[in-house]
């Protein structure tokens, strides 16, 4: 993927997973990256600025559409918790 634009940050990465699905599904590719030593220590995404989302510059307009037609962060965080699945418990 090349010039990668970030569209969005969350403070998961299961929630950003969420978000990369949903793009996928429409047919727009993305990237999740996060720094948290790969995956031994979650909680250091929210120190490093959060998970973020990306996408191709030419994808921008029409992922962004999708995610703020389709998907919020809230309703991914909401989800996440009733299913009372966290960072740490996926890693466990």
């Amino acid at each position: 993927m090349n010039d990668t634009v970030e569209i969005a940050t969350y403070g998961s990465t299961f929630a950003a997973r969420a978000a990369a699905a949903h793009l996928e599904s429409e047919g727009i590719k993305s990237l999740v990256i996060t720094d948290n030593a790969g995956g031994a220590f979650p909680s250091m995404s929210g120190l490093s600025g959060g998970v973020r989302l990306l996408v191709s510059g030419d994808d921008v307009e029409k992922a962004t559409q999708v995610l703020s037609e389709h998907h919020t962060v809230d309703e991914v965080e909401e989800a996440e918790e009733s299913a009372g699945r966290t960072e740490e418990e996926s890693k466990a």
